[in-house]
């Protein structure tokens, strides 16, 4: 009896590393939307395509693809290994800013106008207690830009984007 009760607790404890974090807290202001998110099936090819758009302050669960079947836009900033997934996306940006991308998951982003990468100007670690992972700032002028996530090991990361104050 011993035994199965300590195989029951080890398996409970791996199944709840895996879990995703539970959401303990409010997501900043400029993520209010966080915890409302629908889905939203991001491409696989960076042309010839319609593109699924990621509207500022409208958080989504972003369904990604296998990363073989990608066609990017530019190259990605992190080799890709076996599993992982990957998709694309477009924003729209109005006004010159500051523009944070928030993943639920740990992942990789780049960001590009047309064929040219950008660098990111800030990384941070999210609030864990509300479901964000990671955060990545890039400094934005009006323009359309194209979001590829790699590196992403579950195929369903929610993610959202917003303007610093």
């Amino acid at each position: 009896m011993r035994v199965i009760f300590g195989a029951m607790l080890a398996f409970g404890a791996l199944s709840a590393a895996h879990a995703e974090p539970i959401a303990t807290c409010a997501p900043p202001p400029a993520f209010a939307s966080w915890a409302k998110r629908p889905p939203l099936i991001a491409a696989t090819r960076a042309a010839g395509t319609a593109m699924p758009e990621l509207r500022l302050g409208e958080a989504a669960d972003l369904t990604l693809a296998p990363i073989g079947s990608l066609a990017l836009a530019v190259p990605l900033g992190k080799l890709p290994v076996a599993g992982d997934h990957g998709g694309i996306v477009i924003v729209r940006i109005a006004s010159s800013g500051t523009y944070r991308i928030a993943l639920g998951a740990r992942a990789w982003i780049d960001v590009a106008q047309g064929a040219t990468p950008l660098a990111s100007i800030g990384h941070a670690m999210g609030p864990a207690c509300a479901g964000i992972a990671k955060n990545v700032d890039f400094a934005l002028a009006p323009g359309l830009y194209t979001v590829q996530i790699s590196a992403a090991a579950d195929p369903v990361v929610p993610i959202a984007i917003a303007r610093l104050p």
